[in-house]
């Protein structure tokens, strides 16, 4: 079966943009109340669930067809009364056949009933990947594609056919703006640590 969908007026398969980023907002929802269900009960039990979920949605987009895949059709209902932005659905391929890579990996630590870093690092950044997708409308998976110089058409954002900017901003600016975010962010909490302890007990 041919991955995404024949549209008149388009040479290439395309997807809806607008169901991909409602369904990785809902992915991503759901894998966070998954995740924080680990801190609140002290279970794997629906992260776990979670997982397989997942596997099973990122199995059906690559192996058979986007179009089918549960999460995408919870999303295309979201979003079936906005207006269709169809992309090329290649780079989207690539992407999530990485995601099913990550999940392979998560299938094994299901399976053997490992509990590491590596697996909590992994579904934080599956997790990311689905909030920037959402949120943002970043494929990173996509960048990847284009990145790789494999021919494409219509991509996620424009980015396949987006000119240079007419003008560079220095990388550093935004590494000291950060810098200056999280300094600014440490001093706020240390000051509200101080501030709920007892008044003997702060040393000025």
């Amino acid at each position: 079966m041919k991955f995404g969908l024949k549209i008149e007026g388009y040479d290439y398969r395309v997807l809806n943009e607008r169901e991909i980023r409602a369904s990785a907002g809902i992915m991503f929802l759901l894998g966070f109340m998954s995740l924080f269900s680990v801190y609140v009960e002290r279970t794997i039990f629906w992260a776990e669930l979670y997982s397989i979920i997942i596997i099973t949605e990122f199995l059906i987009r690559v192996v058979i067809n986007p179009v089918y895949a549960p999460f995408m059709l919870l999303g295309g209902l979201a979003v079936k009364n906005q207006q269709y932005e169809w992309v090329e659905a290649r780079p989207k391929h690539f992407a999530w056949t990485i995601g099913l890579g990550l999940g392979a990996v998560m299938s094994y630590y299901i399976i053997f009933d490992v509990v590491s870093l590596s697996r909590m690092v992994i579904c934080w950044v599956c997790l990311a990947l689905m909030f920037i997708e959402s949120a943002f409308g970043i494929c990173l998976g996509c960048v990847l594609y284009k990145k790789m110089k494999w021919k494409t058409y219509n991509c996620a954002g424009g980015i396949c056919d987006l000119p240079p900017p007419p003008y560079k901003k220095s990388k550093l600016v935004y590494i000291f703006l950060f810098i200056l975010f999280v300094i600014a962010v440490y001093f706020i909490l240390r000051q509200m640590e101080l501030s709920e302890l007892p008044v003997e007990t702060i040393v000025i």
